[in-house]
């Protein structure tokens, strides 16, 4: 019998393909991509940085989105360039025509690069890119990554999405897919899940991430031990300004645009924490100072292991504090998100993991926590340890074919003399990320920058049936 395969056939037709036709389609899935961000944003240069430090980290992003620099002063006219404003974080909202943010937020690296979203439409495929408050419960992120999922289903007519996921992402993309209800208002219309054929973890943390556990166990030191309880900024200003602060919070906060036309207007507008809020409400309404730490606390708490894991530390008493301060009603993650509603359930997790295998003092900052995390939890790519990246090991049962819905892939670290991958890398924010020079990267296929290895996450799920 004689076999004749695509190509042949294709060429018979007299369809020539070329290599890189066929690479190409080789990327594209079967469903349209969301792609759901990290924890927070880092702005391009922090005022912690000095002008020297800021060039030497973001000497890219200065000549993509700096309009002014000055020696002395460092970037005196952050710009987002017209063909990147689509990426988040953005000036508009997409899903509520009253919340826009200024245009502070130039000065801020996107979510994923926009190397990363043209890799994955190359392939030939449809990608929509999630909005979501940067500091605030799984309920209220995965509620707006779940209108992102609805946005890219209404505009595809498709009927499921792969969604790839990025830090903390990840978990908002398996609330979303575990909990919400494809009908807020109609939880007996059906689940997310049923539109959801697979997620991809790149760098999630399962068990937590270390980094936010330290957080809020030396928060519970200084605000529950020391300060005026919980909610208190002043007390947690050593952390939250790990993170920038209140200047951050500010910058990316939504606001009601009410009748304003310019940004010094939208300035003095209510801060808004998300689409669809409630104005009585002040946690989501005109959020004043306490609200915007509470925001960030929030966002801290259940990224920690605390929660995702109740590793209490001995300490239950100052965790059901927290709990009741953010209006927590479970206990942890498990209590909304476990084996009887995702083992099985007709979607796919993979995994991918970044580690590091020594600092990189030259170009990465926040050596600090990265030694810290090693020192208490081992190996970890700067924000949370290789097994809290890993799915193949989250231990639920297998399937009727005897196997997982689970599944690691791959974990990056490069050759042995290479300094290794940050968590940051799968953001594409930064080419300091990853290893820059070819022989110290990770060998094919996932060898190059984060915008190939994207490319080679679509040929995997290719490979897999999606």
């Amino acid at each position: 019998m004689i076999r004749i395969t695509l190509t042949a056939s294709l060429v018979f037709l007299g369809i020539i393909l070329t290599p890189a036709a066929m690479a190409e389609n080789s990327c594209q899935l079967k469903y349209p991509l969301v792609l759901s961000h990290h924890f927070g944003i880092r702005s391009i240069c922090p005022d912690s940085w000095t002008p020297d430090e800021c060039m030497t980290r973001e000497e890219d992003n200065i000549a993509k989105y700096c309009a002014n620099w000055n020696d002395d002063q460092g970037c005196l006219d952050w710009v987002l360039p017209a063909d990147e404003a689509q990426l988040p974080p953005r000036i508009d909202n997409l899903f509520d025509a009253n919340l826009k943010r200024t245009s502070d937020i130039a000065q801020y690296h996107r979510y994923f690069s926009k190397d990363i979203v043209q890799a994955l439409e190359a392939c030939g495929n449809r990608v929509f890119i999630a909005d979501k408050p940067a500091y605030a419960s799984y309920q209220i992120r995965s509620a707006s990554l779940r209108r992102t999922v609805l946005q890219a289903l209404a505009e595809t007519g498709a009927d499921k999405v792969v969604i790839i996921g990025t830090s903390q992402g990840v978990q908002d993309a398996r609330f979303m897919t575990a909990v919400q209800p494809v009908d807020l208002n109609n939880p007996s219309a059906g689940s997310m899940k049923n539109h959801v054929a697979a997620i991809v973890s790149l760098a999630g943390e399962r068990l937590g991430a270390e980094i936010a556990t330290i957080g809020i166990t030396g928060m519970s030191l200084s605000n529950y031990g020391f300060g005026d309880g919980w909610i208190d900024p002043v007390a947690g200003e050593f952390f939250w300004d790990f993170e920038e602060g209140e200047k951050l919070n500010t910058d990316l906060q939504w606001r009601e645009v009410g009748s304003t036309t310019t940004d010094a207007e939208l300035f003095y507008q209510p801060m808004v924490l998300t689409e669809n809020y409630d104005i009585t409400n002040p946690v989501e309404y005109d959020l004043d100072l306490n609200m915007q730490f509470r925001s960030f606390l929030n966002g801290i708490a259940v990224l920690s292991s605390q929660y995702m894991q109740r590793d209490f530390y001995k300490n239950e008493e100052a965790w059901h504090a927290l709990r009741k301060a953010l209006d927590m009603k479970e206990n942890s993650w498990e209590d909304l998100v476990n084996e009887s509603n995702e083992a099985c359930n007709g979607v796919g997790y993979f995994s991918y993991s970044a580690r590091i295998r020594r600092w990189d003092y030259t170009y990465w900052g926040d050596s600090t926590f990265y030694l810290g995390v090693s020192a208490l939890y081992g190996p970890n790519d700067g924000y949370t340890t290789m097994d809290s990246q890993n799915f193949g090991s989250i231990g639920y049962q297998h399937c009727a074919n005897g196997e997982s819905n689970f599944e690691h892939i791959k974990t990056l670290d490069g050759n042995i003399l290479s300094h290794g991958y940050y968590h940051n890398f799968f953001t594409g924010r930064n080419k300091h990320y990853g290893p820059e020079k070819s022989w110290l990267q990770e060998p094919a296929p996932y060898k190059g920058n984060a915008a190939k290895f994207y490319v080679q996450v679509m040929r995997d799920l290719v490979e897999r049936g999606y």
